[in-house]
């Protein structure tokens, strides 16, 4: 109220009407009326009505019954629920997608960038050949990884077996040990060029005077990469972990169309194992907990990815 009395008497001293400075007050408040409602529709209902399933024991088509935090005890700390081991599984499993999922795209990623942004011929043609992955759709990509998985005739399986590497297929999909690595490699080759776009255009906003001048220094290409490229690649770096890390760990497409969460749940992350809860087992009220769960985890992700940002801009 103090600030506002303040703008008013600076209004009238500096010949806008009260009537006016009120006009323009409340056209402000209709202008970012569509936003707002945007916002409360898209995100804060949506959000709030997961966090109100989540209080109940509640199946698809019957009526809820409030439990309070039973569901989150369940998922958390009762050993002897049936949730409790899968819940603590997807964990596991999305830490490792995600974690494996960020260290192949940033190794590539970086490389890609190094040797795009060099003086190499048909710079142009590579570098769009390179952002090809990216531009077909998950789901497309996903479905061709899973042909060329197949252990009867996909092509990974028939060139071994004609070089005669293999003697039997081997099962990338089928095999608990292999099913995880075989997916991070799919998401690995569909995201890299996202992390080879950013990292370039990183590149070529540093200056070019600081690499010659650390060449008549003597420096090394190694030592120029980590005493100038990587510091003044790091807050790229970090925009582009956080919203990688934000995307594959809540993305289903991959692991849904390769493998379901198989075999016996060792491809499962979190956001599948919801999916499952809530379109197979039918039960509304763990399938919202389970993503309620992680949520602090990214608003935190979100709040620092924020800040950097709004400080790149400042």
């Amino acid at each position: 109220m103090a600030l506002l009395r303040t703008v008013e008497r600076t209004s009238v001293r500096a010949g806008v009407r009260p009537t006016r400075l009120g006009r323009d007050f409340w056209l402000g408040y209709a202008l970012t009326l569509p936003a707002f409602l945007v916002v409360v529709g898209l995100v804060a209902y949506p959000l709030g009505y997961a966090f109100w399933l989540s209080l109940q024991d509640i199946k698809v088509g019957g009526q809820g019954q409030f439990v309070g935090l039973a569901n989150y005890a369940r998922l958390l700390f009762d050993r002897d629920s049936r949730i409790y081991g899968l819940f603590w599984n997807s964990v596991k499993v999305t830490f490792l997608y995600t974690g494996g999922a960020l260290a192949g795209k940033f190794v590539i990623g970086m490389v890609s960038a190094l040797i795009l942004n060099a003086q190499i011929r048909a710079r142009h043609f590579w570098r769009t050949l390179l952002f090809v992955p990216w531009a077909i759709p998950a789901v497309v990509s996903a479905f061709t990884w899973r042909w060329m998985y197949n252990d009867v005739n996909g092509v990974i399986n028939t060139l071994l077996t004609n070089l005669g590497l293999v003697d039997r297929p081997i099962l990338f999909l089928a095999d608990p040990k292999l099913a995880l690595w075989s997916v991070l490699i799919a998401a690995i080759w569909q995201g890299a060029p996202f992390w080879t776009m950013t990292f370039l255009a990183g590149l070529q906003a540093i200056p070019r005077e600081l690499y010659e001048a650390a060449a008549i220094d003597g420096a090394t290409p190694f030592q120029q990469y980590f005493r100038i490229t990587l510091p003044l690649l790091t807050p790229v770096i970090t925009v582009t972990v956080m919203l990688s890390a934000i995307w594959t760990s809540n993305a289903i497409q991959y692991v849904y169309i390769l493998t379901n969460g198989g075999p016996a749940n060792a491809t499962e992350t979190f956001p599948l194992l919801a999916y499952h809860e809530g379109m197979q087992a039918y039960d509304l009220g763990i399938a919202s907990t389970i993503p309620l769960v992680f949520f602090p985890v990214f608003a935190v992700l979100i709040y620092f990815l924020t800040r950097r940002m709004l400080r790149q801009e400042g």
